[in-house]
């Protein structure tokens, strides 16, 4: 294990290598827009809001909207970036060329979504603290822990979509379908209780629904029953997930 971890590593470093040529127009685009309707929601749509769950709707949203940038961030990166290097410019078949395997490729590949994931929503916490938002300090640990887990659990759909999509157009299924609900049902926005029962059930099905719950609960505290639900869902769909997307890789890369 050790030695996939350091055969992944060394992807890891080469996707870091190529995003320091591009990562000011990453950066904007994964925690700009994200910043603008959090404060744009919280602050206009805010002012019509009394509260939400006994706070103000900017606070509400805060934790949600952390997760979200943590998700969308991942989720592009082991798309269009994955799929690019799979399937456009080859790089996967050379590195298969050298004695790193498949497994190997993978496991660096959601570790790199992850961490894109992880450094988007900290810079959104950063903008939280130094609004007055998020004061407890003593989770942020626990919250960054959250926000990898979120990264790599949706970097391993994402790359599940990238193994069987035929061109780039096919992510839009993957967008429509799964992101776009997961940004609305998923108790960023609005309370989940508010949800019709079987929606409420439905969307618990979705790793975002997870960790959003542990966030605000990080944030906040109050019941703990959802963060410990929600843990306990990411500490196995985050390892199936990146199962499931080395077997779909390897079933294109690799064919029997």
């Amino acid at each position: 294990m050790a030695t996939r971890f350091k055969r992944a590593l060394k992807l890891w470093r080469r996707n870091l290598d190529v995003f320091r040529e591009y990562y000011l127009a990453s950066v904007m685009g994964n925690i700009g827009e994200p910043i603008l309707f959090l404060f744009g929601l919280g602050l206009g749509l805010g002012t019509m809001i009394e509260d939400v769950n006994g706070m103000s709707y900017l606070e509400f949203i805060a934790p949600g909207v952390m997760a979200v940038v943590a998700m969308n961030a991942a989720a592009f990166e082991c798309m269009f970036g994955s799929y690019t290097r799979m399937a456009e410019q080859n790089v996967y078949e050379g590195i298969l060329a050298t004695p790193m395997a498949l497994e190997d490729i993978v496991l660096g590949e959601v570790m790199w979504g992850a961490t894109k994931g992880l450094m988007s929503s900290v810079a959104v916490l950063l903008v939280l603290i130094v609004a007055g938002i998020f004061h407890e300090y003593a989770s942020i640990p626990l919250i960054i822990v959250n926000m990898a887990a979120i990264g790599a659990a949706i970097s391993g759909i994402a790359l599940c979509v990238s193994a069987v999509a035929k061109s780039y157009e096919f992510f839009n299924f993957f967008i429509t379908l799964f992101l776009t609900p997961m940004i609305l049902f998923t108790g960023v926005y609005f309370p989940r209780e508010r949800l019709p029962e079987l929606l409420y059930d439905f969307f618990l099905i979705f790793p975002t629904t997870h960790a959003v719950a542990i966030n605000r609960f990080l944030f906040y505290g109050g019941d703990w029953m959802p963060a410990a639900i929600g843990t306990t869902f990411l500490v196995f769909f985050v390892p199936a997930s990146v199962w499931a997307c080395t077997h779909l890789i390897k079933r294109r890369l690799i064919p029997a």
